[in-house]
């Protein structure tokens, strides 16, 4: 009979190797959530259904308590301006009047109001609860006089703040046109404020006359002097330097009606002509 030596070990081999064929991978193991579907019934909706109604029907009850309730109508308005006349005119645009419930105020249509007064740039309107409102005012500052039908005090926005007797002095500088400013107005008023805002604070304050008839052309004349600064239309703060620094010379020409600084490298001095206005020409002087 014959035996196999080696029958062990195959057994022994071929279970390792089914055992290996058949191991599962760790990390591979998948396992099924199972999900339950949630079916909407008919009481679900009614039940939602009644909640919203529920809830608005609330919102509606409080809202309505709110805007009615005695402790939310405005009592106090707190005004903060510096100008006493716009204060006062404020103050009696409230007189007498019912503000109503906080809540219902409506700011833009009241800034809009306030803010129509010609002396008021801009208004901000705060609501502090339970009833009281604070306004704050930005006035509007008077930078020139402007001569046009009338003379009137403006701002750098061109208002025209308030009427005045045209004999009024004060200490602002007096704008002019010699078309009273019927064209043009914004461009030159523009002109006027550019120059003026790049001269100095101690040059600012020896400004009389800004005569602006001429196209892109800043006159001055100053608190004492009858002499005509023609600046043009840009450079402002360096060619008023420029006369401060050459006064002395401008002197040794006698009385001047007018220096042109308009021409670059030189000035145009324009002697006051007493006699013959025929000899304009004649008379006018160049220096640098």
């Amino acid at each position: 009979m014959a035996v196999s030596l080696h029958a062990p070990s195959k057994h022994k081999s071929g279970s390792s190797f089914a055992l290996t064929s058949f191991r599962r991978q760790s990390g591979q193991i998948k396992t099924k959530k199972i999900q339950r579907k949630w079916k909407l019934k008919i009481k679900h909706i009614i039940f939602a259904f009644v909640l919203l109604v529920g809830f608005f029907y609330g919102f509606g009850r409080l809202y309505f308590f709110m805007i009615s309730w005695a402790k939310l109508n405005i009592k106090e308005v707190d005004i903060v301006c510096a100008k006493a006349e716009i204060h006062r005119d404020i103050q009696h645009h409230f007189a007498g009047k019912y503000l109503g419930n906080i809540l219902l105020l409506n700011i833009g249509q009241l800034q809009k109001q306030l803010a129509a007064h010609r002396w008021i740039k801009s208004v901000h309107i705060r609501k502090i609860f339970p009833s009281s409102l604070k306004i704050e005012i930005k006035e509007r500052i008077p930078a020139a006089l402007l001569e046009k039908d009338h003379l009137y005090m403006i701002d750098k926005d061109g208002i025209l703040l308030e009427k005045l007797p045209s004999n009024s002095k004060l200490d602002l500088p007096l704008l002019i046109d010699e078309d009273r400013f019927q064209r043009d107005f914004d461009l030159k008023l523009d002109l006027a404020w550019a120059c003026l805002d790049s001269l100095e604070a101690q040059d600012l304050d020896k400004i009389a006359v800004i005569d602006l008839s001429e196209y892109e052309n800043v006159s001055l004349k100053l608190k004492d002097s009858e002499t005509w600064l023609k600046l043009g239309n840009d450079r402002f703060n360096e060619k008023f330097r420029l006369f401060n620094s050459n006064m002395f010379l401008f002197e040794k020409y006698g009385p001047l009606a007018y220096i042109d600084f308009r021409c670059q490298g030189r000035l145009i001095l324009g002697p006051q002509i007493r006699e013959k206005p025929e000899n304009i020409l004649d008379s006018e002087k160049e220096a640098f």
